[in-house]
């Protein structure tokens, strides 16, 4: 089956077609299903949870998934050990 991307809405509670999302902590301290995140869904898994509202249909223009990690540039230089003299 071939599965399209999907994005919770502000409906979704802490699990949506099986799969658990991601909470995030509020200013009051209260935990709270992350809005946006990116679920990979075939038809008949996303039937249910579209016609509740619980997820939207994404754009085919929107980027990689939301929790791969930025790419990090180095930012310190590798010191190598200087040869010790005997």
């Amino acid at each position: 089956m071939d599965k399209k991307a999907y994005l919770t809405t502000d409906r979704a509670g802490y699990f949506v077609a099986g799969q658990r999302i991601p909470s995030r902590v509020d200013k009051d301290g209260n935990r709270t299903p992350k809005i946006g995140h990116r679920l990979m869904l075939t038809d008949a898994e996303a039937k249910y949870e579209l016609l509740n509202g619980v997820i939207t249909l994404a754009d085919e223009t929107s980027g990689s998934a939301p929790l791969s990690p930025p790419a990090k540039s180095a930012s310190k230089a590798v010191e190598t050990p200087a040869a010790s003299k005997a």
